[in-house]
């Protein structure tokens, strides 16, 4: 495809959230966005006008994917009897499990480079953030009466280790490493001691 024919919407703004994910807002140029995106100057600036706002698409697209992930690994976990530590274990995984997309999370890459400096990506990554610790909720509730903490506690612990998991992600360790990190952190917070 040449860069003047015009690539799906959602292919192009998934180049760009996967250069933004690999190497970060500051790192990335229009001209790497133009590149992946298989478009030219004139219709990055016609369909996506800054960098800014090809950053916040590509996080809404994020969010879609992240939440359609989660839901499948619940759906598949669920159906085998997972254990709930076994299927907390998957859930504060996602997405690194996946060869798809780079390692780690580009919504806390983006919270981290970036939520300081512009509002409207702050509060879109915490939406994102808050999300997910709300289908955290949602996987604990049925199960309050025998946890060792409230269901919301716990949902935020849980995501305090996704968020460190995410970033040790991004130093490549093995995905034994990162299963073994993440096995021991949700049984030690649902033994609650």
């Amino acid at each position: 495809m040449t860069t003047t024919q015009k690539a799906m919407p959602s292919a192009v703004v998934e180049a760009f959230m996967v250069q933004f994910w690999q190497y970060g807002y500051a790192q990335t140029t229009v001209d790497d966005l133009v590149r992946g995106g298989q478009l030219s100057r004139s219709q990055f600036y016609r369909h996506y006008h800054s960098k800014a706002v090809a950053l916040r698409q590509s996080l809404q697209a994020y969010q879609a994917v992240l939440d359609q992930q989660l839901t499948q690994l619940i759906q598949r976990d669920q159906a085998l009897g997972t254990p709930l530590t076994a299927l907390l274990t998957d859930c504060v995984l996602l997405p690194f499990q996946s060869d798809r997309w780079p390692a780690g999370c580009f919504m806390v890459n983006s919270m981290a480079e970036v939520g300081d400096q512009d509002q409207l990506i702050a509060d879109q990554t915490q939406a994102i953030y808050a999300g997910l610790q709300t289908r955290l909720v949602g996987i604990l509730s049925p199960h309050a009466a025998t946890l060792p903490a409230s269901v919301a506690a716990l949902a935020a612990s849980l995501m305090q280790v996704r968020t460190g998991l995410q970033i040790l992600a991004k130093q490549a360790p093995s995905a034994a490493q990162l299963k073994q990190q993440a096995t021991v952190s949700v049984q030690l917070i649902m033994a609650g001691d």
